[in-house]
């Protein structure tokens, strides 16, 4: 069962409930990769998942969950990704080429979940569920790629962290690389703000 944040879905005891449950999530998700918010609808899901509107009714209570899991799902494997690639960096790249690798891939990934998305998700989303103190830990699983990533880079460049230093660090790089696009900032995806995400960073996290 999905334990993604503030979702659930009733209880599905059946196998042909469950395999209905995995199946509306999967047509979903494949929504939510198209990135047009105007399709997270209820007749969108029924004809993608080939079940009735009825069924969804049934399994899903509010259809509107179903695409807030989608999307944080999307988000959590774009993340992880992400934390993967920390574990193959060059150990003797400096911490500016880093950075600058590490913004480009946060700058290309937003093209996978869209501005739109991100504004459809955070305006119902906490509509509905309000802003937990949760709300932007799924940047959390960055921190400990990153500090394996400075033990391992010989071109001492890189400030050793404690975990909750980069745990808090990685949350104001979120403000100043994806939030803006959140944001509908007209900096967004602009060579200047990729100027300022990459200095501000940089100084973060350098010696």
């Amino acid at each position: 069962m999905p334990k993604n944040l503030g979702i659930k879905f009733s209880d599905a005891k059946q196998d042909r409930a469950k395999k209905t449950l995995e199946d509306l999530l999967q047509a979903a998700y494949e929504i939510v990769e198209v990135a047009d918010p105007a399709e997270f609808t209820s007749r969108s899901l029924a004809s993608k998942a080939g079940y009735s509107l009825g069924t969804l009714s049934k399994r899903l209570g509010s259809v509107e969950n179903i695409f807030f899991w989608a999307i944080q799902k999307g988000r959590e494997v774009k993340f992880n990704e992400v934390a993967k690639d920390m574990d193959q960096f060059d150990p003797q790249l400096t911490v500016q080429e880093f950075v600058e690798i590490f913004v480009d891939k946060g700058f290309s990934g937003i093209n996978v979940v869209t501005p739109s998305v991100m504004r459809f998700y955070d305006q119902r989303f906490t509509k509905k569920n309000g802003l937990g103190t949760n709300y932007f830990d799924y940047v959390d699983v960055l921190v400990e790629p990153y500090q394996r990533l400075c033990q391992k880079n010989v071109s001492n460049t890189f400030r050793i962290l404690s975990q909750d230093e980069a745990r808090l660090i990685f949350k104001a790089i979120l403000m100043l690389t994806e939030r803006p696009f959140a944001n509908k900032d007209p900096i967004m995806g602009t060579a200047e703000h990729r100027r300022i995400a990459v200095e501000a960073v940089t100084r973060m996290l350098a010696k």
